[in-house]
């Protein structure tokens, strides 16, 4: 049943992007400074919301990975303490052999 719903989801959405698409055909004229470029308005539309996508997966793409090497950061960090604390109790009871593992 979810299946059926995304999928009826996809058409609207397709369908309001093909009916957006049809109401803005008009020529656009898009100045670069260097080159002035027409075209019709839903190609700049869509060439403007990539360029936003990219951009903003970009920044995104940065900040994960900063948070991955962060996370591996302190997993190792984790490990050696929990190492570091196995070793300890080892020595503890090794030199108090009044006490009983």
């Amino acid at each position: 049943m979810k299946k059926q719903w995304n999928l009826v989801l996809v058409l609207i959405l397709v369908l309001l992007v093909v009916i957006f698409s049809w109401m803005n055909v008009q020529p656009a004229t898009v100045n670069f400074g260097f080159a002035k470029v027409t075209m019709p308005l839903v190609i700049v539309l869509v060439l403007v919301l990539l360029i936003g996508v990219i951009i903003a997966v970009s920044l995104s793409l940065a900040t994960i990975l900063q948070q991955k090497n962060e996370i591996k950061r302190l997993e190792q960090q984790v490990q050696a303490n929990k190492t570091m604390r196995r070793t300890e109790k080892k020595e503890t009871t090794e030199t108090r052999p009044d006490k009983v593992k």
